[in-house]
């Protein structure tokens, strides 16, 4: 007896051990992001096993030994990938996969991401970004066709979102948050954006209600990933606008690298505008993303960009015309002087990540960004103003003639350091995450800038008595007046943590998200809370449509600007501007002409409070540095995005929107907000031949309602005249990844290649960015229209290898 018990549990033991053996291991994309809900399991067993990838990509199954298994991961929209494996006793395996995406059967990505939906953020597809037309080729230029986004200048990569300005919007590069020069006053001098659309992986984008994970500004993010290379790779662009030249790939088993330098010129599109001169501008851009493994747990990371920005510029003469059909105005200017103009900016940072455990992921962010700008001009214009009667009338008679004199020597140097630390703890329903950042500043600035009009003996402005007369004693009334002379350091330290989970019943999923975020300025002393709380709500019914409910209060603390007022007087008891948002969206993924296509609605009210009022010129923002206003933006924005043309993807979106602000005791009540725009209109189409499929046109159309504006010594609300703007381009495929029929020409080097043949401002609108005053003889104040570019072309050729 005791004999076959002995046997019994021998053979219990050999059955156990038979199963010990285990396979675990990480499924990622091509990009290195882990990839959920991959089926790994068995072929060719009466008795399949096999399991499913958690939300990182990682994978565990159990198997016997000493037996041969052919392994199956599939996922939709990633080939299959087979392998073969035989187990030994007690062996662990770790099978690592890389799956690739299914071209012929992959969903679009912006269709069918799960994560961006609940969240209610826009993936945008990074071959979209750099296939782009416009002036600013990139990301930027796809930005300012989505939902709630708004521009009326293509020189400038700015944008505003549901009434909000461009110091509104926050952008990360791989978790770490980018800074951007602070004195550009056109989009002449802005050069290039930090981000370098050939190094991108992934591109979200939020217009509002976002997470508690981001930082504190008060209107939108744009979150981007640089991907971590396989293999060697790279790309080279070459126009009349500039060039680019980008390198990737591996160095042993452990480093990756991205290396990108970018050259853009724009003499060609500034000699085409109103004023004529000698433009000499060199835009240029070093960047550089490295990766290095020191364990299966460990990665160290850095990202670092060196930016060199020259302007120069020598005007001669100017000529423009304004008015209407019964009255045309000539305005005729001859310069003397110039401008020369530098930006430059260095940006380090280190980023490890490190996984103590599969559900586990700490990251600590090292960052430093550091500016010299410096802006010196003397320009004096001696001016003629002269009107016909229109109507094929040729009579022209002055109006007016003056002199204006314009001076600058501003000069400016920050610097900026951040320690950051960011954690994850993954569940089964979603995950928790926390972080805290220390960000420590300094800033020297020296400004020196005014203007002065001199029109038939007097300036503007002036005092309503004395105009026409001459007072010896009296100094002359300056524009623009603005002197400053700052040294200031101060510190910030933010923290914030947030939960994301899921809940299901017979009737619908819900996915809620509910966090908070806090900051403390030792400048101003202020502390303030920012509650965020989110609900998705997907019904389970046949049509498949989500909707989510969004709120939270939003604070952005001053940087210097907000708090430097227009006399260059610090005020020390500035406070954080704070906005309430709601917003209620659905996400409707449906089928139309048997092609899937995306329906995103969103209504939101925002409520501001402490606001900092300011005035916009060009791209230039001057603050009050008090908070003396609230004011408030409400809105409707749509979005529809799919294949009008088989195969390819486009969009048509429509915004509505009003913002308005009521400044204290200037007994104004509600004016409208110099972001205020009550309709946009964004096209961004492709199309193709079905014969010539090696042919492509892509289009970039934009409508905007004019911005408002304000006239010195007035307190008149005027519109600028309506944005109208249309880019096309058409792209000449000469080479695709796929076509085998060049391997013998030299050809072969290249995966792809294509020219680019750009038509630039398809309509020759004359779009208005700003203004400049003048008066007549009889003291009538004009306001002289400041134009953009008009029809340009553009011919580029792209390569990648």
């Amino acid at each position: 007896m005791k004999r076959y018990i002995g046997l019994v549990i021998i053979c219990l033991l050999a059955c156990t051990q038979l199963y010990a053996q285990q396979i675990k291991g990480t499924v990622r994309n091509k990009e290195g992001k882990g990839i959920e809900h991959v089926s790994i399991g068995t072929l060719n067993l009466s008795s399949p096993v096999g399991t499913i990838s958690d939300g990182r990509g990682n994978y565990t199954l159990k198997l016997k030994a000493k037996t041969k298994y052919t392994l199956r991961f599939s996922c939709v929209g990633y080939r299959n990938f087979d392998t073969v494996i035989t187990l030994q006793p007690s062996q662990t395996a770790v099978v690592d996969v890389v799956l690739e995406q299914d071209i012929a059967n992959l969903p679009q990505v912006e269709i069918t991401d799960w994560e961006s939906r609940q969240e209610g953020v826009t993936k945008i597809s990074a071959e979209d970004a750099k296939l782009s037309v416009g002036v600013n080729q990139g990301v930027e230029n796809v930005i300012k066709s989505q939902e709630g986004v708004s521009s009326n200048n293509e020189l400038s990569s700015q944008y505003n979102v549901r009434g909000g300005n461009f110091d509104e919007n926050l952008v990360y590069v791989n978790d770490v948050e980018i800074f951007r020069p602070l004195l550009i006053r056109n989009g002449q001098q802005e050069g290039l954006s930090f981000v370098n659309t050939d190094m991108i992986s992934d591109i979200k984008f939020s217009s509002g209600g976002f997470e508690a994970k981001y930082g504190d500004k008060m209107s939108s993010v744009l979150d981007i990933k640089y991907r971590k290379p396989k293999e060697f790779a790279g790309s080279a662009s070459v126009s009349l606008l500039g060039a680019s030249v980008h390198l990737e790939g591996l160095i042993g088993s452990r480093m990756t690298y991205q290396i990108g330098f970018r050259n853009k010129v724009s003499q060609r599109l500034f000699k085409s505008m109103d004023t004529k001169g000698e433009y000499d501008s060199r835009f240029n851009d070093l960047q550089a993303y490295l990766t290095y493994d020191i364990n299966e747990k460990t990665e160290i990371a850095f990202l670092g960009n060196i930016s060199d920005n020259k302007y120069q510029f020598t005007p001669q003469n100017r000529e423009t015309q304004f008015g209407n059909i019964y009255s045309t105005m000539n305005f005729k200017v001859y310069f003397d002087g110039h401008e020369v103009d530098r930006f430059t900016s260095l940006f380090g940072a280190f980023i490890l990540t490190y996984n103590p455990a599969k559900d586990v992921q700490l990251k600590f962010i090292s960052s430093l960004f550091g500016t010299n700008e410096k802006e010196t001009y003397d320009i004096q214009g001696q001016y003629w103003l002269s009107e016909t009667g229109g109507l094929g009338e040729d009579a022209e008679f002055d109006r007016g003639i003056g002199t204006y004199l314009e001076h600058a020597r501003n000069n400016l140097d920050a610097n900026i350091f951040n320690l950051e630390h960011k954690g994850y703890k993954y569940y089964d329903n979603g995950y928790l995450s926390w972080g805290v950042k220390y960000q420590t500043e300094r800033i020297k600035d020296k400004i020196r800038e005014w203007k002065m009009v001199d029109s038939a003996d007097y300036t503007i402005p002036s005092n309503a008595d004395d105009i026409g007369v001459y007072d010896p004693v009296t100094a002359p009334v300056l524009q623009n007046w603005y002197n400053s002379d700052h040294d200031i350091s101060s510190d910030r330290l933010t923290a914030f943590v947030q939960r994301q989970f899921s809940s299901e019943t017979p009737k619908g999923k819900y996915f809620f998200n509910l966090g908070v975020r806090g900051q403390y300025w030792n400048y101003n002393k202020e502390f303030f809370p920012s509650p965020r709380l989110s609900v998705s709500y997907k019904p389970m019914i046949k049509q498949d449509i989500l909707f989510r409910f969004a709120t939270g209060i939003y604070a952005q603390f001053p940087f210097y600007r907000e708090f430097r007022g227009e006399t260059g007087l610090l005020n020390e008891d500035i406070k954080s501007q704070k906005s309430l948002h709601f917003v209620l969206s659905s996400d409707w993924n449906f089928k139309m002409m048997d092609r899937k296509f995306r329906f995103i609605t969103a209504a939101y009210y925002k409520y501001l409070w402490d606001l900092i009022p300011y005035k916009i010129d060009n791209v230039r923002i001057r603050y009050t540095a008090q908070n003396n206003a609230k004011g408030y933006a409400t809105g409707l924005d749509m979005k529809l995005f799919g294949e009008f043309i088989q195969g390819i993807d486009s969009w048509i979106t429509l915004s509505l929107m009003q913002t308005k602000q009521d400044i204290e005791n200037d007994n104004q009540g509600y004016v409208p907000r110099p972001s205020d725009q009550l309709l946009n209109i964004s096209v961004s189409f492709q199309d193709y031949l079905p014969d010539m499929p090696w042919m492509r046109v892509y289009l970039n159309f934009n409508y905007g309602s004019g911005y408002p504006y304000y006239p010195p010594n007035t307190d008149n609300v005027y519109r600028m005249p309506n944005y109208l703007r249309a880019d096309m381009a058409f792209t000449f495929r000469i080479k695709d990844e796929q076509d085998g029929k060049m391997q013998k020409s030299f050809l072969k080097y290249f995966k792809r290649m294509w020219v680019n043949l750009e038509w630039l401002n398809v309509f020759n609108n004359k779009n208005v960015i700003s203004y400049m005053y003048v008066q007549d003889y009889n003291g009538a104040a004009f306001s002289v229209p400041d134009y953009l570019t008009p029809t340009n072309f553009n011919v580029r050729l792209t390569v990648e290898f």
